[in-house]
């Protein structure tokens, strides 16, 4: 109760203060034009702030394709760990042995592959097989998943392999998880038009709603 008293005590005081300023400008100009004034100096200081080369959204998206470059391997970045592909359980999770004989269950950031039990879903595993499998590759690590996997960008000398299942047909841009991803994004578009691997489908599901709806199935 003595807090909402206050507040309108605090209120009453703005008002207060508001017509004071108001009928002094009444009194001196014959007319209250603050408000107005007030509206276009912010709106003004605000559209020059945003046009300014260092104004702070403008860093943001700077940083943000900074980030995403970095992820696509434009340029390549500085790799995380390297060591030998020794298993592909599916078409966007290996398994890579580094040299100290650690081993790392990598899921490849940005994409999504159709399922084993889903239209491309085996061909999706052959592709990335036979990209990597045995091969000794690089890993950019983006994070690690709730499942404890290493999550990142794997990449064959200067390929990187998860652009290249993506542009090959044989994996999805995953935009839920990686929406800056503009190569990947690019990738798919270029993948669906030429109707390559997966989009030969004309109306390809996506993975994640396969899961879904099988989950409800079930």
């Amino acid at each position: 109760m003595a807090r909402h008293s206050r507040k309108l005590r605090q209120l009453r005081n703005i008002v207060v203060v508001l017509l004071g300023f108001s009928l002094l400008q009444y009194i001196s100009t014959g007319q209250v034009t603050w408000p107005i004034d007030l509206y276009h100096h912010v709106t003004t200081t605000l559209r020059e702030y945003a046009a300014r080369p260092d104004a702070g959204w403008r860093r943001a998206a700077e940083k943000m394709d900074e980030i995403g470059a970095a992820r696509e391997g434009d340029p390549i970045p500085k790799l995380d760990f390297s060591g030998r592909v020794v298993r592909v359980a599916d078409g966007d999770t290996v398994s890579v042995l580094d040299q100290s004989n650690t081993q790392y269950k990598v899921r490849l950031f940005g994409i999504d592959t159709p399922e084993r039990d889903q239209p491309h879903g085996k061909a999706s595993s052959r592709a990335l097989a036979e990209l990597v499998d045995e091969e000794n590759v690089g890993v950019v690590i983006v994070e690690t998943d709730r499942y404890g996997r290493t999550v990142g960008t794997l990449y064959l000398r200067d390929v990187n392999i998860n652009r290249a299942m993506v542009e090959n047909g044989d994996a999805w841009w995953y935009r839920h998880y990686a929406p800056h991803e503009h190569k990947l994004a690019e990738a798919e578009q270029q993948a669906r038009e030429a109707g390559r691997g997966l989009w030969a489908n004309p109306d390809p599901v996506p993975p994640w709603k396969w899961r879904r709806e099988n989950r409800q199935r079930r």
